[in-house]
């Protein structure tokens, strides 16, 4: 299994890790927030991080807590990645509203997409991935169980320039099961499924339970020289059994995969789960 480093960029920054914790710049604002793949020792002490940093989350129960403001820096900020704004907030959940490791998908996205493509982005969460498609020229189909982070997205979406990026409030297995039965055919397709979560009437689900069916209706719906961006991040599906049935599934297409990781300022490697492009 090789490993994809996440490509850096200028607005975001993973400057340490260690402890449980990593320390990150966003733009011009510093947070340090927990992440259990962060098992080893930082390069930095504590100190050294407070002084840096411009909110601490602090866990109160099971994946909730608050922040705790050490300067006057706002609760919500904008950053950019190559010409696409990203509203980020700070949430109860230690989430800010991306995933700044998937820099990697939005440059293959970019690479990949174009005027009259069509792109369908599931578990869209708040809209990264579809804003970058929606500002190649792509007509962009958006899917999301949640209706907050979908609000999120449509503010994300007002703060960019006009494009086509269609929003919908559905459970994703469900959709794009519908989409190969109606016929439907996409130039990318993107999935970011959490472990678990909660699907629209809050009916609980586990991705190794989905995966399956997620990829089994994907393989209907993909072009002939469409791309599949895959990330996960469920210790309960190893790799490669995810390597299996994307073979099975896809029989006709190639599979670039691999760990996918960022490295810190500091020198430290922060794992973040699979990444698997299926071309």
């Amino acid at each position: 299994m090789q490993t994809i480093y996440a490509p850096p960029w200028d607005a975001y920054e993973l400057i340490d890790a260690g402890k449980g914790q990593k320390l990150e710049r966003w733009g011009s604002l510093v947070t340090i927030r927990p992440d259990s793949m962060a098992y080893f020792q930082p390069k930095y002490d504590m100190d050294n991080w407070l002084q840096q940093a411009d909110f601490v989350f602090h866990p109160t129960q099971g994946v909730f807590g608050e922040w705790k403001a050490l300067t006057q820096k706002p609760f919500r900020w904008t950053i950019s990645f190559e010409g696409v704004n990203f509203m980020l907030a700070l949430k109860d959940t230690k989430h800010t509203g991306i995933f700044p490791e998937q820099a990697i998908n939005w440059r293959l996205i970019k690479e990949k997409l174009g005027p009259g493509s069509k792109f369908l982005n599931l578990f869209g969460y708040t809209g990264a991935s579809s804003l970058v498609g929606m500002l190649q020229g792509a007509e962009v189909i958006h899917v999301d169980s949640s209706k907050s982070v979908l609000g999120w997205a449509n503010e994300n979406r007002t703060n960019n320039a006009a494009g086509i990026m269609k929003l919908v409030h559905e459970d994703a297995l469900l959709f794009i099961q519908r989409e190969r039965k109606r016929g439907a055919q996409y130039d990318v397709l993107q999935m970011d499924p959490p472990a678990w979560g909660n699907g629209k009437q809050g009916k609980k689900w586990k991705l190794e339970d989905c995966i399956e069916g997620l990829l089994s209706a994907a393989s209907g719906i993909l072009k002939e020289d469409g791309v599949l961006l895959l990330n996960t991040y469920s210790s309960a599906l190893r790799y490669d059994s995810i390597i299996n049935l994307l073979s099975h599934q896809f029989p006709n297409k190639k599979i670039q995969s691999g760990a996918l990781k960022s490295k810190a300022k500091s020198g430290k490697v922060l794992e973040h789960g699979y990444l698997f492009k299926v071309y």
